[in-house]
């Protein structure tokens, strides 16, 4: 009867042994999900870089048509998406532009298909078109509002600069002729969480410059 209790006794694990096999696990466990993180976030950011290469492309082509880029109609419009809000107006204008699907989240634009957009591009609206075949991926919709989405689901940033003018040489003031038609900053928060309404000019000179660092952008 002996032999047997002291059998059963080596067959049994010792807490130790169990900690020791629970932490093996937890550390396997955190390897994999660790690396899903990892390859779900690069993925993401991937789709975003891309997104944005597609569109200054697409932006060009605008330019080139029309002889300016577009300027957002309203560029503090907002969406809320998961319970956060964003700023959408700079998307849904791009959204427009390079899709030909609508014109009034586009300033001055008028008369290029309805004024409305409702996610088809109609025969009338395909000469519109400034960026071909716009993946379903790449827009999304939220309440009134057609937009550009980065890799992370969310609109991408987009603001045009003013035009810049300057007096005419030999003519009486306020003789302007514009010289240039304005830049653009476009750019995606990616994994920042915190600071969805933050404008480039503070990326660049104000208080989120450490955050912007997690930003994808065209500076």
């Amino acid at each position: 009867m002996r032999a047997n209790l002291q059998g059963r006794k080596r067959e049994a694990f010792t807490l130790i042994e169990l900690i020791t096999v629970i932490t093996i696990i937890a550390l396997l466990f955190s390897l994999v999900v660790g690396g899903f993180t990892y390859a779900d976030r690069y993925s993401k950011r991937s789709k975003t870089e891309i997104t944005i290469k597609a569109v200054r492309s697409g932006l060009e082509n605008y330019k080139e048509e029309f002889g300016s880029y577009p300027m957002p109609n309203s560029p503090d419009s907002i969406v809320e998406i998961a319970n956060k809000a964003y700023i959408v107006g700079g998307a849904a204008c791009l959204y427009q532009a390079l899709s030909g699907d609508g014109f009034d989240q586009i300033q001055g634009a008028q008369g290029r298909g309805t004024s409305n957009s409702d996610g088809n591009i109609d025969d009338y609206e395909a000469k519109n078109v400034m960026l071909k075949d716009l993946p379903r991926e790449l827009w999304a919709k939220s309440g009134d509002y057609y937009f550009i989405i980065d890799g992370f689901g969310h609109p991408i940033r987009y603001i045009k600069a003013a035009p810049t003018q300057a007096a005419i040489p030999g003519q009486a003031a306020p003789a302007r002729t514009t010289i240039n038609q304005g830049t653009y900053d476009i750019w995606s928060y990616s994994e920042d969480e915190e600071n969805l309404t933050a404008s480039s000019l503070e990326a660049i000179e104000g208080s989120v410059q450490q955050a912007s660092r997690k930003w994808i952008k065209n500076w």
